[in-house]
C-alpha cells in the first residue's frame, strides 16, 4: 500500500477546508494571512498571489473580496485600528488622572505593536492611511483626545502638519511610535511584550515629568 497517498478521510478534510473559504471565511482568512505576511516582510512586500497559494485558493479568489492589494491592506489596517483602540481605551479606563490615561494609552499602543506587528505596520503606513477615511477619522479623534491633555504650542513653526500638532502631542506621538518601530524592527533586541510594556511605562513617565515641568 502506498502510504504517501492521501486517505479518503484526508481528502474530505481538505475539501471541507477549501469549501469553508468559499462560503464566507476567505475574507477573514485573507486579512489574517496578510497581517502575518506584513509582520514577516513588511507592507511593501505583500503579494496577494502568494497569499492565495498559501490559503489554497485560486489567484482570482482574493479579488472577489478586495478589489486590489491596497484594499486588502486597508482592511488589515482598519481591523488593526479597531483592535488597537479597544486596547488603549481599556487601559485608559483603569486610571483616573488625564495624564495617566494618556500614559496608559501609550503603553497599550507599544504593546499592541509588539504583539500584532503586521496590523501595526499596516495601520501606520502612509499610503494605507491615505486610502482609508476611517483611519483618518480615528487618527483625528485620537489626536484631539491627546491634545486636550498634552497640548503645548510650538514656537516659530509654519508647517501646517506641525501647527496641527502641539509640541506635547508631537512628543508623545514620536515617543510611542518611535519606540514601537524600534522594538518591532529589532533595534532593541528581542523584547517580550511584557518587557516592552515596562520600558514604555518608564519612558512615558520621563515624558510626563517634562510636560509638567514645561507647563
Amino acid at each position: 500500500m502506498d502510504r504517501s497517498a492521501p486517505t479518503p478521510a484526508r481528502r474530505r478534510i481538505k475539501k471541507k477546508s477549501a469549501d469553508a473559504y468559499h462560503h464566507g471565511d476567505l475574507r477573514r482568512a485573507l486579512i489574517d494571512a496578510a497581517a502575518a505576511a506584513v509582520a514577516r516582510r513588511g507592507v511593501d512586500a505583500l503579494n496577494v498571489s502568494s497569499l492565495a497559494v498559501r490559503l489554497g485558493v485560486s489567484g482570482g479568489a482574493p479579488f472577489r473580496h478586495f478589489e486590489s492589494r491596497l484594499a486588502l491592506l486597508v482592511a488589515v489596517a482598519e481591523e488593526g485600528a479597531r483592535r488597537l483602540f479597544e486596547r488603549m481605551e481599556a487601559a485608559a479606563g483603569c486610571v483616573a488622572a488625564p495624564l495617566d490615561k494618556q500614559r496608559a494609552r501609550g503603553v497599550a499602543y507599544v504593546r499592541f505593536a509588539v504583539e500584532e506587528p503586521g496590523f501595526f505596520r499596516a495601520l501606520t503606513h502612509a499610503e494605507v492611511v491615505a486610502a482609508s477615511p476611517l483611519l483618518q477619522q480615528l487618527g483625528a479623534v485620537s489626536q484631539q483626545t491627546m491634545d486636550e491633555v498634552l497640548g503645548r504650542a510650538h514656537q516659530g513653526v509654519s508647517s501646517p502638519a506641525l501647527v496641527a500638532r502641539s509640541a506635547g502631542l508631537l512628543a508623545a506621538q514620536a515617543l510611542t511610535y518611535g519606540l514601537a518601530r524600534m522594538i518591532t524592527d529589532g533595534l532593541l533586541g528581542d523584547l517580550s511584550a511584557e518587557e516592552a510594556e515596562r520600558l514604555t511605562y518608564e519612558i512615558t513617565g520621563v515624558l510626563g515629568v517634562g510636560l509638567k515641568a514645561s507647563s
